[in-house]
């Protein structure tokens, strides 16, 4: 079979080759690309999970870009496909509710208030640039799960309970759950270790009970609780006291009835070798998502975000947005500064040279194989 994927890190469907034509504004041709993925029959890999996962992803991101394009007419009739040709295809089927529903082809009568009409960003991810990879995925499995139950208990698969987020950090986990809370329409609720720490003893125990009890009274509700693994750190430890082992167990108890409170629970991570592997367990932070460092098209939108208002020349974003890989949303914004300032100081407009030349001096944190090592929770 074909490899699609130009480097190695490319383990799912959204290759540079595609990113490069997404950068370039050939749409058209990151389309055709996509259909080779979709329309590849694999040959003797054709029941292997992980050709059948990049098929999936792949149809994924394409109705995400007709979407993005506002070809939503268009969006549907191959969701519509898709549901023909793949009946056992429940997310298609889902998805093929919710486009009906955004092009008002479904009688208010029939719409409930979980998945009434609303405006377009139940269906697009208002200032989440490129990262469409990411973006499938959480569509896939708690998007359309949560916002179709009926249909997804009719197929008997379980709605999720919780989701883990790990990976380097400044790649915009926070921020991605916040735009998750609202794709979902929750009531979204921010909580640090330190929120919950206590003197007393047993405090902590009571401060937990205490916050899933306002999270059920705030339901729908999405608890985003970051630096997890100093909330519920791994209990095989020698270093884990006593008092943090009936912390971990308080925390369980009610993470396992989440999902009939709903509520749901994000768990964001740099350290996820760290957390208890209890909480890791079916049922309980059950989806686990790598978050990354922004992709090119994310790259080229940060570019241009920390370049407005700027004196500038014609900036060749697309190049420079592929010179950037690895690099954080945080570590961008210091190399436009940089470049800023050396432009300063010859009063002149910031130039693409100027970029690159601050790209060669502040290298990314995190290289490939550090990357690559995040991304394996093994």
């Amino acid at each position: 079979m074909e490899n699609l994927f130009s480097q190695p890190i490319d383990k799912k469907p959204y290759p540079v080759k595609l990113q490069k034509l997404l950068v370039n504004g050939k749409k058209s041709d990151a389309l055709r690309f996509l259909d080779k993925i979709i329309e590849n029959d694999g040959g003797l890999f054709q029941h292997e999970a992980s050709f059948l996962e990049n098929r999936r992803l792949s149809w994924l991101i394409r109705i995400d870009l007709l979407r993005d394009w506002g070809r939503l007419s268009e969006a549907l009739a191959w969701t519509c496909l898709e549901c023909e040709l793949n009946p056992d295809n429940v997310a298609a089927h889902a998805l093929k509710e919710r486009l009906k529903r955004e092009l008002r082809l479904v009688p208010l009568k029939q719409q409930t208030p979980r998945v009434s009409v609303q405006s377009n960003h139940c269906l697009k991810w208002e200032g989440v640039a490129g990262m469409r990879e990411l973006k499938a995925v959480f569509e896939r499995d708690i998007i359309l799960p949560l916002k179709e139950p009926e249909l997804y208990k009719k197929y008997r698969v379980s709605l999720p309970n919780g989701v883990l987020l790990y990976g380097p950090p400044g790649c915009g986990k926070t921020f991605i759950a916040r735009k998750l809370a609202e794709q979902l329409d929750y009531n979204f609720q921010e909580i640090k270790p330190s929120d919950l720490a206590s003197i007393y003893v047993h405090g902590t125990q009571k401060k937990i009970g205490e916050l899933f009890a306002q999270a059920k009274a705030k339901a729908p509700c999405m608890l985003f609780l970051d630096e997890i693994e100093a909330l519920v750190p791994n209990r095989g430890g020698n270093h884990i006291g006593h008092h943090y082992q009936a912390e971990v167990n308080e925390f369980l108890v009610h993470l396992n009835e989440c999902a009939k409170n709903n509520i749901l629970v994000i768990g964001a991570t740099n350290l996820p070798k760290n957390i208890d592997p209890a909480v890791r367990r079916p049922g309980r932070l059950d989806k686990k998502i790598f978050v990354g460092p922004p992709d090119m098209e994310a790259r080229m939108q940060m570019l241009k975000m920390c370049m407005k208002d700027r004196p500038q020349s014609q900036l060749n974003y697309p190049h420079l947005a592929e010179q950037a890989e690895f690099y954080t949303y945080a570590e961008l914004e210091l190399v436009v500064d940089e470049a800023a300032r050396d432009a300063l100081s010859v009063r002149k407009p910031i130039t693409t040279e100027l970029i690159a030349r601050a790209l060669k001096n502040n290298t990314p944190a995190y290289t490939r194989a550090q990357i690559e090592e995040m991304m394996n929770l093994s």
